[in-house]
């Protein structure tokens, strides 16, 4: 009786202390730099209540090493133009990447204006001082058919999507982009056209329809279009950088703020963007915050067409040597076979021979 006694207080005891000892996991941590930015943003505030599942930390001044302790993903977003991302914050940046398994996404802006040429030149001094290919095109891409009303307000498309990365717009068919730059790279010392090459380790998300088009507003001009050139062009695009396992995020315009951001625009203007030109800007960044915070997965999902490829080029490669050994045992069938059809000529030749040779010695030994 005593032990069991003893076992129900042991019970009860374990009963009150174990829930209390268990460690709550912490929530993926997300930064969010909205530089310069007075009050809220409404459509910030919409992701951040929509998502309670991420711990977010919104900074509206100086980076700090202590804001991104622990953070999965950073988001930079210019919110005054005047502002700029310092050196002392760049240093903060790169040693936070250097830590690796992190996202950081870096909104930029068209040229238009006295705000986009700011906003552009600072997306780019990140850009280069993170080591990254991407840059944001010094230009607009407009777009004269995919649009909510005015070819400014681009709604960029899904449908163009780098196959390795389509799982980023599964249930995205448009998202706004508002006065967007179009999305480039910079490799070797030289640029590229992302709508008409593909650069290793850089996928493209969200473009232009058939009918964008890139208009200058303001000096210096793109380095590589031509002010009035059409066809598509890339307006979000995601670099992997394998070694550190970190994404790089790059879009032309910004999920937040900037006029109209991205995320659930219908905030700013219900008739607009809720009922005339409806959007799927949330469930694109949602997609892609996921991966954000999987960053391991990510790469891992990113890099499985590639793995296929290598395996059908070793599939490929073996059935040609097959296709060779199979024409070498062709060949050797035909000798054997023409062998066989010219083996008993060789053998009554070998009688005659042998019996004319027999039929000498013979003579030869009467003669003796």
């Amino acid at each position: 009786m005593r032990r069991i006694l003893l076992l129900i207080a042991i019970f009860t005891i374990l009963g009150v202390l174990l829930p209390s000892m268990q460690v709550t996991a912490a929530k993926p941590k997300i930064v969010v730099l909205m530089k310069g930015m007075m009050g809220t943003d409404i459509q910030l505030e919409a992701a951040i209540v929509d998502f309670p599942i991420y711990d977010w930390v919104v900074v509206t001044e100086t980076l700090t090493a202590s804001d991104l302790e622990g953070a999965n993903v950073l988001i930079i977003v210019l919110v005054d133009a005047t502002m700029t991302i310092t050196n002392e914050e760049l240093t903060v940046i790169k040693n936070w990447l250097n830590e690796g398994h992190k996202m950081i996404w870096i909104a930029g802006d068209s040229d238009y204006g006295n705000e986009g040429p700011p906003r552009q030149d600072t997306a780019n001094k990140v850009l280069e001082a993170i080591g990254s290919k991407l840059r944001v095109d010094l230009a607009e891409a407009v777009d004269t058919q995919s649009n909510a009303g005015k070819p400014y307000r681009v709604l960029g498309l899904a449908e163009n999507c780098d196959e390795e990365v389509k799982f980023l717009v599964a249930g995205v068919t448009r998202a706004l982009f508002h006065g967007p730059a179009a999305i480039i790279a910079y490799v070797d010392g030289n640029y590229v056209k992302l709508n008409e090459m593909k650069v290793e380790n850089v996928y493209r998300v969200m473009w232009t329809s058939d009918a964008g088009m890139i208009s200058e507003f303001n000096p210096p001009n793109s380095p590589v279009y031509t002010p009035g050139e059409e066809g598509r062009f890339v307006l979000l695009a995601i670099e992997v950088v394998p070694d550190k396992k970190n994404i790089i995020v790059v879009g032309g315009d910004a999920p937040f703020d900037h006029y109209t951001g991205m995320y659930k625009p219908e905030l700013k203007n219900p008739p607009r963007y809720e009922e005339e030109y409806p959007t799927q800007g949330a469930m694109l960044f949602s997609n892609i915050i996921y991966w954000g915070v999987n960053v391991d997965e990510f790469i891992e999902l990113v890099s499985y067409p590639t793995q296929i490829k290598e395996l059908q080029d070793q599939v490929s490669g073996l059935q040609s040597q097959v296709s060779s050994l199979q024409e070498q045992v062709t060949t050797l069938e035909g000798e054997v076979a023409a062998a066989r059809s010219t083996g008993p000529m060789y053998l009554v030749g070998g009688i005659v021979v042998g019996l004319i040779i027999g039929f000498a010695v013979a003579f030869f030994m009467k003669k003796k």
